[in-house]
């Protein structure tokens, strides 16, 4: 689209159909989650997910638009509210608990 000169017609034929691809995207990723998150509130009465500093990770340059495509307010939205509709719990872990120093049998928490 870039090459078009602009106010051409060529150019908006080639708008639209960039927005076209965009729009398939966005509707690709979309069904995607909808999926995952309804099959895992299917399987599962009881979810456990971390919440995560995501504003730390868009720091890093090679991961940020990956971390970006995931999504994780809208995954973590989704997922809170069809385990509810289906009775389920969602339980969301801090991201400064120790969860791997906590030994998994008496419950305390090793340096």
């Amino acid at each position: 689209m870039s090459r078009k000169q602009k106010g051409s017609s060529n150019r908006q034929k080639a708008r639209t159909k960039l927005a076209r691809l965009h729009a398939r995207i966005a509707n690709i990723r979309q069904d995607a989650l909808h999926k995952l998150t309804t099959n895992l509130a299917r399987r599962f009465h009881t979810i456990g997910i971390e919440d995560l500093n995501v504003r730390g990770m868009m720091a890093n340059r090679h991961l940020a638009r990956s971390i970006v495509d995931m999504s994780f307010f809208e995954f973590r939205r989704q997922l809170e509210y069809k385990a509810e509709r289906r009775g389920g719990l969602v339980v969301v872990a801090d991201h400064w608990y120790s969860s791997s120093k906590t030994c998994s049998v008496c419950g305390s928490i090793q340096d």
